[in-house]
């Protein structure tokens, strides 16, 4: 079975870089998630792992809204901005290898999605 390139609407989705960035933090938001399952000081990471858990969905119920143009996008993509930018603070205040990393992918969401917004 063939997958579509990217869209099956005629001339692509107009929101697809959106998407994109959103589908790609909910992915790196989970993994981190699975990793700080994984660390010594788990208790510290608390606040942080719930944040990420919060960060994922959001992005995938932002990503969904996004492929369907919905009526309600603006006011998705502005709390998956709050929401990334927030998961960014918290990944952010862990030196290991994921969080960093994790941190910078939800900056970037939170850019296109307050792009998106702003439509």
């Amino acid at each position: 079975m063939n997958m579509p390139a990217v869209s099956l609407m005629p001339n692509g989705n107009p929101n697809q870089t959106c998407i994109d960035a959103c589908v790609k933090c909910a992915q790196i938001c989970q993994e981190c998630f699975d990793m700080c399952l994984k660390e010594v000081d788990i208790k510290e990471r608390a606040n942080c792992i719930k944040t990420l858990q919060d960060c994922a969905e959001i992005c995938s119920t932002s990503a969904c809204y996004m492929s369907r143009t919905s009526g309600s996008i603006k006011e998705v993509c502005n709390l998956c901005a709050a929401i990334c930018e927030k998961c960014a603070t918290e990944c952010a205040m862990f030196k290991d290898q994921h969080c960093p990393v994790c941190a910078d992918t939800c900056k970037k969401c939170a850019t296109e999605c307050t792009n998106m917004a702003s439509k």
